[in-house]
């Protein structure tokens, strides 16, 4: 991917209104015992897209989990329905990082037969990355924007972020749409505006974005560049997912650590990976720091100031270079 982001002061913005989707995913089911050209058409199309390969009863306990923190800690459906139905109530504002979600993620990932299936996408052993985003969106919840997730977490490598769905969705649901082929184009964000520094309209083939009827157990893999968004959900349930990323274990660039010590320029970290162990990485004008407030970029001249022993975060090396550093979340 070109890493320089477009610079058009003068652009306006791509409305996730707009997108109409006119392709179809195809079903890569018959590419997983061939990574060579899972591969291929990974980086040909910028998403991988499979069909009922997620064992069933992860899915289950992880959309019973979600629904109980939607029914218990927002009222959105009630409690014991499998079906998610909005009851009406507004959604307020709140965090997909939530404390009531931790676990529910990592059963699903680190089951066995997901962590076979996940293997044989990554071509190695995966393991997490420790970010994930849960999802409960009720009908006419305002959409998000078009964006790339590798230009929000630089220094990761060869990681594959994952959109699973755990109920339904057809199309008045909603779910992901993806702009294929997309991803060759590199950064399309446009740093002239406000973060999140939004895709520029015509700057996406407006015939390049493609979605399908999800249901439980499928997967679809993201390619970092891809451009993609979520789309409208107009129907009486509320939309169940999360998000995350996989990477290899054996070398991962992205960790849980706590900070034990830190200079001007350094950080020490005490990972809870012991493939990682204790590191002291650079840090720099560069690095992308994000320990105080996921959503703010803090300076890195003021490291000293915002760096406390004992905080609890995610970091991404790029050998022993701090790449990233940010409020993470427990898988």
């Amino acid at each position: 991917m070109n890493a320089i982001p477009l610079n058009l002061p003068d652009a306006s913005d791509l409305d996730a209104s707009t997108i109409r989707p006119t392709r179809t995913f195809e079903i890569c089911n018959h590419l997983l015992d061939d990574h060579a050209a899972l591969d291929r058409f990974y980086h040909e199309n910028g998403y991988l897209f499979f069909r009922n390969v997620l064992d069933p009863q992860t899915v289950v306990d992880a959309r019973d989990a979600m629904l109980a923190v939607a029914a218990d800690s927002f009222g959105l459906v009630e409690k014991g329905d499998p079906v998610g139905r909005w009851t009406g109530k507004p959604a307020e504002p709140w965090s997909e990082e939530l404390p009531a979600f931790i676990g529910i993620s990592g059963k699903l990932v680190e089951h066995p037969a997901n962590q076979d299936v996940l293997a044989k996408i990554l071509g190695e052993q995966a393991c997490m990355v420790p970010i994930v985003q849960y999802r409960l969106y009720p009908p006419h919840n305002p959409l998000g924007i078009v964006h790339q997730d590798g230009f929000y977490s630089p220094g990761i490598r060869d990681y594959r972020p994952l959109w699973i769905p755990l109920v339904p969705c057809p199309r008045e649901v909603g779910g992901l749409t993806i702009a294929v082929g997309e991803h060759k184009k590199g950064c399309v964000h446009n740093v002239a505006k406000p973060n999140p520094f939004p895709v520029p309209d015509g700057v996406i083939d407006p015939d390049s974005w493609a979605t399908i009827d999800f249901e439980p157990g499928d997967l679809l893999v993201v390619h970092p560049d891809s451009p993609h968004v979520g789309t409208a959900n107009i129907s009486d349930r509320l939309r169940i997912s999360f998000d995350t990323r996989v990477q290899s274990a054996a070398n991962p660039s992205a960790f849980s650590a706590t900070v034990t010590s830190f200079t001007p320029t350094t950080v020490t970290l005490a990972a809870d990976d012991p493939v990682v162990g204790t590191v002291t990485l650079t840090v720099d004008k560069d690095s992308y720091l994000r320990p105080v407030n996921r959503a703010k970029r803090e300076a890195f001249e003021t490291f000293t100031a915002y760096m406390k022993p004992g905080m609890r975060l995610v970091a991404v090396r790029e050998g022993n270079r701090c790449a990233m550093l940010r409020e993470g979340s427990q898988p």
